[in-house]
């Protein structure tokens, strides 16, 4: 007997240009998960609902219970919509929330940052650590992702950089009109080239929104080493990210025929105010152990991702003796 069960999700893209026009299409009602840096923002005001989370140090299993606990407390039921307000974090933390709570509520996203808007916001993942980054979590686009570009003009360079890099990241898998603005050197921080960069991530997640028909792995591209030297050194997961697409490249490209040449990756990184200290990582590589907890693990091989040339990403895998070995050889 086989049960043929069909869910299709379907997230609306709304971009506006002032923090104001988010409210809009909200109510008092909702129940909103919001960065506890926002804690002074005027437009606070226009939340009745609201639990403050601390970004990465939320996405852990006490304080998701906490938030439980708020929501049940504030009379929350299933036809409660969740709000997320923050970054990348804060976003992966209030859709598991919203996933789970009452076997699914509706999630509404505001992503504060460049990076949660091309990427964590639009990808219908969401996740909480344990040991291991992301090890926690469900597949659960939201219902609508409303993008206020105004939250991107206070953002320092740093925060600024790690957007860029996922958008760097995107173009060079994809390919076609935002890898030429890449090369071109045009201004990332744009509306022209977010949506781009959505449109582009939304070609690798369309057909494969549970990561397992291979199209979606492609976007792990940097993830392996990235994740291991996020978790280790603490580095923001966008600069994490772009260290881990170099690293990738020059670990493979004496092992592999083909390899994007990873100085030009580099320099395009470069252009962008993407600034990395790539040989470093080689030089110290106690961040390795941390490549075990990588969710592309299958017993003992890891699947990597890395670009072969701009629009043609591929996968090569290699067993974490293999990896440890030749990274010390690197050294």
């Amino acid at each position: 007997m086989e049960l043929d069960f069909s869910v299709k999700y379907k997230t609306e893209l709304i971009f506006v240009e002032k923090i104001s026009e988010i409210f809009g299409s909200l109510s008092l009602k909702d129940c909103f998960i919001v960065d506890e840096h926002f804690k002074d923002a005027s437009w606070l005001v226009n939340c009745k609902k609201v639990f403050f989370a601390e970004g990465e140090k939320s996405k852990n299993l006490s304080f998701f219970e906490k938030a439980i606990e708020w929501l049940i407390k504030n009379g929350a039921e299933r036809t409660t919509r969740i709000v997320g307000i923050g970054g990348g974090s804060v976003t992966d933390f209030a859709g598991f929330l919203a996933s789970v709570y009452c076997r699914g509520a509706e999630l509404v996203l505001v992503p504060t940052t460049v990076l949660a808007a091309v990427d964590s916001a639009v990808g219908g993942k969401t996740a909480l650590n344990y040991i291991g980054k992301n090890s926690i979590g469900s597949f659960y686009p939201a219902g609508k992702v409303i993008v206020a570009e105004e939250f991107f003009s206070s953002l320092g360079n740093g925060q600024t950089s790690d957007g860029k890099a996922e958008i760097i990241k995107v173009a060079l898998l994809k390919g076609g009109d935002l890898a030429k603005m890449v090369k071109d050197g045009k201004d990332l921080i744009q509306p022209e080239c977010l949506k781009l960069a959505v449109q582009d991530k939304y070609f690798f997640v369309a057909g494969d929104m549970t990561d397992k028909l291979g199209t979606r792995i492609y976007l792990n591209w940097g993830h392996t080493f990235g994740h291991a030297i996020e978790r280790c050194y603490g580095v923001p997961h966008g600069k994490a990210v772009a260290a881990g697409m170099v690293l990738m490249q020059k670990y493979l490209k004496n092992i592999l025929p083909e390899v994007f040449d990873p100085s030009v990756l580099e320099e395009l990184l470069d252009l962008h105010g993407v600034n990395i200290n790539s040989d470093a990582y080689f030089e110290n590589i106690e961040w390795h152990e941390f490549i075990m907890f990588d969710k592309k693990k299958d017993k003992e091989e890891i699947s990597m991702v890395y670009l072969k040339k701009i629009g043609c990403p591929d996968i090569v895998k290699r067993s974490l003796k293999e990896i440890t070995k030749d990274l010390e050889e690197l050294k």
